[in-house]
């Protein structure tokens, strides 16, 4: 048997003890991605930048760091993949979402991801596919089309980080790089039955010029992985303070304890809806069952009413309109840049993005200002929560995966249960820590027909290392490892 044949079953962890022990070395973990990528990936279309030979010279670095006894890192030998959105690697394309105006933009600085993980000792072989401007909760564009899910490859993984779950879910990685502004960790994780943790707003520098405050909501950086122990290892490594992010946090989170401190005597608040989402029945019942794994580990779990005075489509539309304040302060940035996307690439500027967009530069001072009141009223429902409870439980997701299009421009659901949402996030249950900069993290809660069904689990704020203890415990009560035997033994 090939290290490539088993790379699948080896986590992070696994990995980096491995070739800190000289087991392994680099430069095998490395090729062993490498070739699994190359023969699993044109099934899902994941991947969609191959570093393969910047890859390689940093296994070789590494291999012949270790040789003469240096310490190479927590991470030491694990392969990695990086998202093509809002994430930079000097000599590497940033193209936003493969846009392909942006095709010959090569990125001269380095984003937290790939910047710390490297530092950690992991080697990064490429970067995954996302939609533009991640405006969606799905993984699709004009450019190279949608990204497969591996449980369904008729089905969509997710967004917009869907490359990256779809590539961890599939084991051609056991570690993935993701972006988050309205759940973008979390959504493609749940569709894809893997660990997306989303930690406090600060927790993880996002660096973002020239704009450093945003005009949006909290924007992320965090880990996809099959195991929450992985999860741990990349937060210990992606936290900590950066001054160019004006929200950095400056403490120290100590991840790895948080694995074995258990959940005994907290409090969790569960919903199933929040009181205003339509939910499919399957996805309700798989995760209220799920959910009931904290009592037996001496947790209490009760009924949460957050008493949101808002319905879901103002919601989702809210998160809509001021998202795309950015992305029209990106537009309007890259035209005095000489790259005039609405002229030169309209096609390649989804129509249900630019609907949103072109509206938010007719917004008013009263309705920012509108929204930012609807988002302090969203923030005291969950601190009034957070009174009773120590940590808030829900899907992740309203629905099961959705089938691809064929035009590049898969979307969610435009209805559940009769009632209309948003097809691009309004089914997501994801977008509140980005109103309000909890951590949060989504976790595989079971299958239905064979489709991963995921479950949310937020924390106070600034508490990464309870949620990282919550999902630590809860894998131990449900361990989901077994799922992947189901893309394991997919056809290529």
């Amino acid at each position: 048997m090939t290290l490539d044949s088993e790379l699948h079953t080896l986590s992070a962890a696994d990995i980096a003890r491995e070739v800190r022990a000289k087991r392994l070395s680099p430069v095998e973990t490395t090729h062993a991605a490498i070739e699994r990528i190359e023969r699993r990936n044109p099934s899902l279309n994941a991947v969609t930048y191959k570093g393969y030979d910047d890859a390689l010279d940093r296994a070789r670095e590494l291999e012949s760091r270790l040789t003469h006894g240096a310490d190479v890192g927590l991470l030491a030998g694990v392969p990695t993949l990086m998202k093509d959105l809002f994430g930079f690697k000097p000599g590497w394309p940033a193209t936003l979402g493969l846009l392909s105006a942006l095709k010959d933009n090569i990125a001269d600085s380095w984003s937290t991801y790939p910047a710390r993980i490297e530092a950690a000792g992991a080697v990064i072989v490429g970067q995954t596919n996302s939609p533009a401007f991640g405006f969606r909760g799905t993984t699709d564009n004009k450019a190279v089309g949608a990204t497969k899910n591996p449980f369904d490859t008729r089905r969509n993984p997710g967004g917009s980080s869907g490359g990256s779950a779809a590539a961890v879910a599939d084991g051609m990685v056991p570690l993935a790089g993701a972006t988050d502004g309205g759940g973008s960790i979390r959504i493609p994780s749940a569709w894809s039955g893997v660990v997306g943790f989303q930690p406090s707003a600060g927790r993880v520098p996002f660096i973002a010029r020239p704009n450093a405050f945003g005009v949006s909501y909290y924007l992320y950086e965090g880990p996809i992985t099959r195991t929450v122990e992985d999860s741990a290892l990349a937060m210990t490594a992606l936290h900590g303070y950066d001054p160019r992010d004006p929200n950095s946090q400056a403490d120290s989170v100590d991840f790895i304890d948080a694995l074995t401190r258990g959940v005994r005597g907290k409090r969790i608040g569960f919903t199933a809806d929040y009181g205003i989402f339509p939910v499919q029945g399957e996805v309700r019942t798989i995760v209220s069952e799920s959910v009931r794994a904290f009592e037996r580990l001496g947790a209490s779990v009760d009924e949460v009413d957050l008493s949101i005075p808002f319905a879901q489509h103002d919601l989702s539309d809210m998160w809509a309109r001021t998202t795309a304040l950015g992305v029209h302060e990106i537009i309007e940035s890259l035209a005095a840049d000489g790259i005039d996307l609405r002229s030169t690439y309209p096609d390649e500027l989804p129509q249900a993005m630019m609907q949103w967009v072109d509206s938010a530069a007719r917004l008013t001072i009263d309705d920012l200002i509108r929204d930012q009141v609807t988002r302090t009223k969203i923030f005291d429902c969950f601190q009034e929560a957070f009174t009773k409870f120590d940590f808030i439980v829900a899907p992740t997701l309203a629905c099961l995966p959705v089938l691809n299009g064929t035009d590049g421009e898969t979307q969610g659901p435009t209805e559940i249960n009769g009632e209309d949402v948003d097809p691009l996030i309004g089914w997501c249950m994801t977008y509140f820590t980005n109103f309000i900069g909890h951590p949060s993290a989504s976790v595989p809660a079971g299958l239905c027909g064979g489709l991963p069904v995921g479950m949310l689990v937020i924390g106070r704020r600034h508490d990464d290392a309870g949620v990282m203890a919550a999902i630590a415990a809860f894998e131990q009560a449900r361990p989901w490892v077994d799922s992947y035997n189901i893309p394991a033994a997919r056809q290529l």
